[in-house]
């Protein structure tokens, strides 16, 4: 507390409150007096109170004051008078008195009074005696005569009572609210013992951003907005011989938090409230505060950012695994269905219209969109084909939306193009949500190819052979390429430019490409071995392009090689019958008959030509 106003307080009441008062009487003279403001103790400080009072119908000047300490009281401060001095040689603490009345000089007219304060320590060897102030008051009349007044103020200097301890406890309860949502600051003051503590006097500081609702408690003075925040005093009186132990004072305040939303960026706001304690480290029987680092508590009131939707969305993608003989969707020229899914991860439920718009992308044409929502309490949401959007009414937290796109991929995108989609969605209010998605496209033709040759020959025999190669699509075969395996003991007679060999591999390329609906045909020259029996010629399609086979389909993601196998049956030349057979899957046997004379005559062609489709 402000000590000015100690002073006053301690001033006004210090006659009556002093059980030793030198001239009580009323004369027609200038009175002074000494006095203690309350009880003196050992070990402990007290405030002699000088008061002078103009009993007389005249006025007296220059008027001086002295008082003399006894041996074990130690001078701090004097206030309230001029030209005040100590002088430790003899002890003694002089001042001139000021009277409002006439001007602030040391003149005393008729009915004047004043008193001014001295500040000693006793000694705690002085407990339980009894301790002589002298004082003296001179001063001159009007007459211009000086007079004096000397008188001696007796002190019974008692012992203290055990010392205390008061601590003080801050809170908020709620600890966090939010933004225009109300707390209760707590402020509460206890005594540790073991003695008995004085007058709590308090000082609570808050955020000046919160607001105070309730009415203050009794005691307690509002001072309102200052450098160290919202300020409050409070003051509790305690009963007569001091507080004992347990709960001293306890005031409670509604504070409510700042309207205002906090940034976007931040999780939450906190503000501070303090509590501190003044004087009370005076004890009602002179003990002392036995700890004042306890003295100060804090409280953090938190207001965390106000709970909203938050919006998240996924491009979903088919997908394209790159592995030998194994594909997924899509492929170039067919169907491709993809989706997007629109989640609410925030607290709350984000207030439509939700707008979600999926950008278009090159060699896709789509052919429908259709929407689904988890937030049943709203109208189903709607889709837009030609714009490719879809809008929903809103999402409460944590539920989801999804979109499911189907569409063609144009036949022309070349194998291995990485494709790619984007999404974003967005609502007034909340942050708009994007993503992009990327997969591969699989341009995926259908290879057919056939080997035919002569129907019959004889061993060692130079054969014709015809290789034919199309494409039924949808896509472009890229670096189609013919590789034949022959059996042993063939050997090659003539080869076109486009093949090679190496062993009983050869191996044929047909140009860059193959369109949709387009074929390949070349021939080669082979001399048969110079034996009897089955020679096959494997013929094996291959291409930059993934090749469809008659079991794939788009569900089972499988590459199979076209693959077809021409056997020729070869004839003996020394009149012995010739064996014919085949080990392909397509084998158009022609049988002659069986003559009286036992003549056999075999016809055998062999072809086989395996398509691949998809299903």
């Amino acid at each position: 507390m402000v000590l000015a106003a100690l002073m006053a307080t301690s001033v006004v009441g210090a006659v009556a409150a002093t059980p030793s008062v030198a001239q009580a009487w009323s004369c027609n003279c200038l009175r002074p007096s000494l006095s203690v403001n309350g009880s003196a103790y050992g070990g402990q400080t007290a405030i002699v109170v000088y008061e002078v009072t103009n009993d007389s119908n005249q006025a007296w000047t220059d008027i001086r004051t002295s008082m003399t300490l006894p041996e074990g009281v130690t001078f701090n401060w004097a206030w309230g008078a001029s030209n005040d001095s100590y002088d430790p040689a003899t002890r003694t603490v002089a001042a001139e008195p000021r009277f409002s009345g006439d001007g602030g000089s040391n003149t005393a007219g008729p009915g004047a009074q004043t008193d001014w304060v001295i500040s000693v320590d006793l000694d705690d060897a002085l407990a339980g005696a009894t301790v002589s102030f002298p004082f003296e008051a001179t001063y001159v009349d009007s007459a211009g005569l000086e007079r004096s007044f000397l008188n001696t103020l007796p002190v019974n200097v008692l012992e203290p009572g055990e010392d205390f301890d008061y601590r003080t406890e801050l809170t908020f309860t709620p600890a966090s609210t939010d933004h225009d949502g109300t707390s209760s600051l707590i402020a509460k003051v206890y005594n540790d013992g073991p003695g008995k503590g004085g007058t709590v006097y308090a000082e609570i500081y808050f955020d000046e951003t919160l607001i105070l609702t309730s009415d203050l408690p009794d005691g307690c003075t509002d001072y309102g907005a200052g450098s160290n925040g919202y300020n409050i005093e409070c003051d509790q009186e305690v009963p007569e011989g001091g507080a004992p132990p347990g709960l001293v004072a306890s005031w409670t305040f509604t504070l409510k938090a700042p309207e205002a939303p906090i940034a976007a960026s931040a999780e939450f706001e906190t503000f501070e409230a303090t509590l501190d304690l003044g004087c009370s480290t005076s004890g009602s029987s002179g003990n002392k505060e036995i700890d004042e680092e306890n003295n100060s508590d804090s409280a953090i009131l938190t207001v965390p950012r106000p709970s909203t939707g938050q919006l998240e969305v996924v491009r979903n993608l088919p997908a394209y695994v790159d592995e030998p003989g194994v594909t997924t969707n899509p492929t170039a020229g067919r169907s491709m269905s993809s989706s997007v899914d629109v989640f609410n991860v925030g607290a709350a439920a984000v207030t439509g219209p939700i707008a979600v718009a999926i950008t278009p992308t090159v060699g896709f044409t789509p052919t429908s969109i259709t929407a689904t929502s988890e937030d049943s309490a709203t109208p189903a949401p709607s889709c837009v084909l030609a714009t490719l959007t879809c809008t929903f009414a809103q999402l409460g937290d944590g539920l989801r939306g999804r979109i499911l796109i189907v569409g063609d991929l144009a036949p022309t995108i070349a194998n291995g193009t990485s494709f790619s989609s984007s999404v974003s969605a967005s609502a007034i209010g909340f942050d708009t949500a994007t993503d992009t998605d990327t997969t591969k496209i699989a341009a995926l033709a259908e290879g057919n190819i056939t080997v035919s040759s002569v129907t019959n020959a004889s061993p060692g025999e130079q054969v014709s052979y015809g290789v034919t190669v199309s494409n039924g699509g949808p896509s472009t075969m890229t670096n189609p390429v013919v590789t034949l395996t022959l059996p042993a003991g063939m050997t090659i007679v003539d080869l076109p430019d486009i093949c090679t060999q190496s062993g009983t591999t050869v191996t044929c390329t047909l140009g860059e490409s193959l369109d949709p609906e387009q074929e390949y045909s070349f021939g080669f020259t082979a001399g048969l071995p110079d034996e009897v029996g089955d020679f096959q010629v494997i013929a094996t399609l291959s291409s930059d392009t993934p090749l469809a086979g008659a079991s794939v389909t788009d569900a089972d993601h499988l590459v199979a090689t076209a693959t077809t196998v021409t056997d020729l049956g070869v004839e003996a030349s020394d009149g012995v019958l010739p064996y014919t057979g085949a080990n392909s899957t397509m084998l158009v046997l022609v049988g002659g008959g069986l003559a009286l004379g036992g003549l056999l005559l075999v016809s055998a062609t062999g072809m086989l030509g395996t398509r691949r489709r998809n299903d």
